[in-house]
């Protein structure tokens, strides 16, 4: 009768191959990121900004402007995805009815648009901060302004990543030859983590 412990093997084995494959790029992105991000010193680019106007079609200008109206923030939001492609993941609305204003402010990873509607000029002004692309990505590693999809990947990359540490250090462990190695610089590691974490306070 096979050993438990030869069953144990072969399934973590499989677990730390399988684990890690579906989400390789993206424990080499989250390692690279979290680089970046340590080093908030280093410069990944300039942000840039523009501003441009553009002129509301007809049937917006005709909508109800006179009050804090849902439908007509609505439609301007499909206006501006469905025609000029400016959209946001965040978004935030405000309205200024004495002087007939209706303010937009949209949030992605990538940058954000402000958006101003004059809607007796029948005119929408539109400022947009565009990041450089890695600190794009660093937004994506911290959880800002993302869709519920990247949210939801992120925690299935970060189960995975779990099991893949979890079944590797399994597999050293079953290892007698390996394991008081092993053993060793787990305990240094986590000591260097717990006098880190204790030095912060």
């Amino acid at each position: 009768m096979k050993s438990p412990f030869l069953y144990l093997n072969r399934w973590a084995r499989w677990l730390h191959i399988y684990s890690a494959a579906p989400v390789l790029l993206l424990m080499i992105f989250f390692a690279l990121t979290g680089v970046l991000l340590n080093h908030g010193n280093w410069n990944l680019g300039a942000t840039e900004q523009s501003s441009q106007a553009l002129n509301l079609p007809k049937a917006l200008s005709e909508l109800e402007w006179s009050q804090e109206s849902a439908h007509t923030a609505l439609s301007v939001l499909t206006w501006l995805d469905q025609t000029h492609a400016i959209r946001g993941v965040d978004i935030e609305i405000n309205w200024a009815l004495e002087e007939q204003l209706l303010l937009l402010h949209l949030d992605g990873p990538q940058g954000s648009y402000a958006v101003e509607v004059y809607p007796e000029e029948s005119v929408a002004e539109v400022f947009v901060r565009q990041l450089p692309f890695f600190e794009m990505l660093n937004n994506l590693h911290r959880g800002k302004h993302v869709t519920g999809f990247w949210l939801w990947l992120s925690d299935i990359s970060g189960v995975c990543m779990l099991v893949f540490c979890l079944s590797g250090l399994w597999l050293l462990l079953a290892n007698t030859l390996q394991r008081a190695t092993t053993l060793s610089w787990v305990s240094v590691g986590s000591v260097v983590m717990v006098l880190a974490v204790y030095l912060m306070h």
